[in-house]
């Protein structure tokens, strides 16, 4: 004996809308920024794959902390995404700011090596058993 189960189709479309229309009265201040930008940036995002946003246009973030961040109409969010360097240890962990803010303090375009590229080097080269390839040329 077989059961089907149908989906009611307008149903689930009013509730879409009704989702909608509660997230842009929700988020003013990204509503704005989102049309601001696309003066500048391409469809408004600054990554292409931000685009697939599932809404009519896309959350600015305020601030992000640990696995939540808040966005410019003061609302905290999970961060399911992460992305980047947050999934590796959550957003602005005091000691990576802190290193950082140390590092910027004394430059970090120079185009140059520093004492802290060999550390790292040779870091990796620790945790990762591998050494760079010596080169003959200069």
């Amino acid at each position: 004996m077989s059961s089907t189960t149908s989906v009611d189709r307008t149903r689930l479309a009013a509730l879409h809308a009704e989702e909608e229309h509660r997230f842009v009265d929700l988020h003013p201040a990204s509503a704005r920024l989102a049309a601001e930008a696309r003066e500048h940036l391409l469809a408004g995002v600054p990554m292409p794959w931000m685009t697939r946003w599932p809404g009519s246009f896309p959350l600015f973030v305020d601030s992000a902390e640990g696995g939540r961040f808040t966005d410019v109409d003061g609302i905290d969010h999970v961060d399911l995404c992460l992305g980047d360097t947050g999934s590796m240890t959550g957003h602005c962990l005091p000691a990576v700011a802190d290193a950082v803010r140390e590092r910027t303090g004394r430059g970090i375009t120079t185009m140059l090596p520093s004492t802290d590229a060999a550390w790292v080097a040779a870091e990796l080269s620790r945790r990762f058993g591998r050494s760079a390839r010596r080169s003959t040329s200069p």
